[in-house]
């Protein structure tokens, strides 16, 4: 069985009603899920998580409007959205409202030109390469964007471990990991089989994210206590500030 390639890479997460642009001019065309053709994908997910990542389950209805409007209206359609799909004959392209995308792609002119506007140093940051490939032998479709859904954790758990890093990110990077963890880590995806169990035990999911969880503890704690160091500092400061303008005040009246 042919294996499917599936290369992960990173879009400025402000641009991507852009990025979601270039995509529809080249082509590419917003995969609208229908509840009976694809009746595997919608039963095999849990509800939460099929929300998540298929929200065109509920574009059926108004797909003729859809079709209708321009394309920079549909990309900011889909911007709204956590999570897009587009498809050009076999080749598809998953993006994530984070800037975290993967092409499934056998044809490297097509990767080369969906990956145009990568964003490099923020991919080097977190060790992702532009040549970092994996392979997916499974030909169910479900389990497709289940391993691509797993690999998404991968990649956002360690995105987020280097925005922690950054002191003018910290806040941003905080309230996304309480996003990230509420609406997707610790929802189950599937109750049909322990795939996406698995993906997780093979790419040592749950340690990376008890590592960013540590991280953002201690950084957390460090920070209200440099906060409390700075709130002490300033009353002292301001307790001396005091002090020296009631000397002053006593020295005027004795005089």
């Amino acid at each position: 069985m042919e294996k499917k390639r599936i290369y992960p890479f990173l879009i400025d997460e402000k641009r991507m009603a852009g990025y979601y642009e270039l995509l529809l001019e080249d082509k590419f065309k917003l995969k609208v899920f229908d509840k009976n053709k694809d009746e595997k994908i919608y039963n095999y997910f849990l509800p939460c998580i099929r929300e998540y990542l298929f929200w065109s389950f509920h574009l059926k209805d108004e797909i003729s409007e859809y079709n209708k409007i321009k394309n920079d209206l549909k990309a900011a359609i889909c911007s709204r959205y956590a999570c897009n799909i587009f498809e050009k004959d076999e080749n598809t392209v998953i993006c994530f409202n984070t800037g975290v995308c993967f092409a499934v792609t056998e044809d490297d002119k097509l990767l080369k030109r969906i990956t145009k506007f990568e964003k490099l140093k923020e991919m080097e940051a977190i060790n992702l390469r532009s040549t970092d490939v994996y392979e997916l032998s499974d030909n169910k479709e479900e389990h497709k964007y289940a391993y691509i859904l797993e690999l998404y954790k991968l990649i956002y758990l360690n995105k987020l471990n280097n925005e922690l890093q950054n002191p003018d990110l910290f806040d941003k990077a905080r309230d996304e990991f309480v996003n990230f963890t509420q609406k997707l880590y610790a929802v189950q995806e599937t109750d049909k089989d322990k795939y996406c169990s698995d993906q997780k035990e093979k790419l040592d999911l749950e340690k990376l994210y008890i590592s960013v969880e540590n991280q953002f503890d201690l950084l957390y704690k460090n920070n209200k206590l440099n906060e409390n160091l700075i709130y002490k500092r300033f009353i002292l400061i301001l307790l001396v500030i005091l002090i020296i303008i009631g000397i002053i005040n006593l020295g005027n009246w004795i005089a």
